[in-house]
């Protein structure tokens, strides 16, 4: 196994399945939540928008991309951790900003599991 600093966000998201695979079909919920709710709340949005990297079309259009890759291959990102990593933190897509953000958010706000919130703290932030 490689050291935690050698780890790409594609091996973190692979073992963070394989360690917690019950909790990603709440996670893929949740992020594609946030998705509809993005997209039905756009001006709402846009005018408070506050995040200096990104415009919030520009954080939609990640999000709408998410969006598209859960519902293309949710049933195979339920079950593969494969599939879970390889589509939605290839490191060369964007995408990954926005799922890992919505990661984080969900361990923080509605994962219930102690071990999954400090397992994503440890892979995703800082």
């Amino acid at each position: 196994m490689k050291a935690i600093n050698q780890l790409t966000n594609m091996d973190k998201a692979k073992l963070l399945h394989e360690l917690f695979p019950d909790e990603i079909p709440a996670v893929l919920e949740d992020i594609q939540a946030v998705c509809t709710h993005f997209k039905a709340n756009r001006e709402a949005y846009a005018k408070t928008w506050d995040f200096g990297l990104m415009t919030f079309d520009m954080w939609l259009s990640l999000a709408e991309q998410a969006d598209k890759l859960i519902g293309k291959h949710r049933t195979n990102m339920v079950r593969s951790s494969k599939v879970f990593s390889e589509q939605l933190f290839h490191s060369f897509d964007y995408t990954v900003l926005f799922v890992n953000d919505r990661i984080i958010k969900y361990a923080e706000g509605k994962s219930e599991n102690s071990r999954f919130k400090l397992a994503v703290a440890l892979f995703f932030t800082a």
